[in-house]
């Protein structure tokens, strides 16, 4: 593939293998924030509902407490390869209108696209695998585990 002719379908699949690099990368080698433990979530729950119910029933206005989002190197990953990836669909899409080699085109449309796929791909299994595991703890809990 000539780089002169096909310069926006090069640039695409260049884009699109970082992105997929990157992602590959903050999958297996991340996460790199530390993360705070389940209990210390659980206590911290529990902790503000107590205080909130004692507000609520002393009369006094519950406080509403919000939460500043804090900028961390998973979160600067996540964004960067979903618009590496996204970069690369886009000069895919504009290769296509000018009539670059096919082989470019896909290249940068599937690298794009497969990143893309992946990154949804993990968050829905984790998502199910979270259900997934609440459920085996409430079976367990109530004791209708079986296997």
């Amino acid at each position: 593939m000539q780089i002169k002719g096909n310069l926006f379908s090069f640039i695409g699949l260049l884009f699109g293998a970082l992105a997929l690099l990157l992602a590959l990368f903050h999958f297996w080698a991340g996460p790199f924030t530390p993360h705070a433990t389940l209990e210390t979530l659980v206590a911290g729950k529990i902790t503000s509902v107590r205080e909130a119910a004692i507000s609520a029933l002393m009369g006094n206005p519950v406080q509403e407490v919000k939460a500043a989002k804090t900028w961390n190197i998973d979160i600067i990953l996540t964004l960067s390869t979903s618009m590496l990836a996204v970069v690369a669909i886009v000069l895919g899409v504009i290769a296509g209108f000018y009539k670059e080699n096919r082989w470019g085109v896909r290249a940068a449309l599937f690298f794009g696209l497969g990143v893309l796929t992946f990154q949804i791909a993990m968050f829905w299994l984790s998502v199910l695998l979270v259900v997934l595991l609440i459920v085996m703890l409430v079976s367990a809990l109530t004791g209708n585990l079986s296997f």
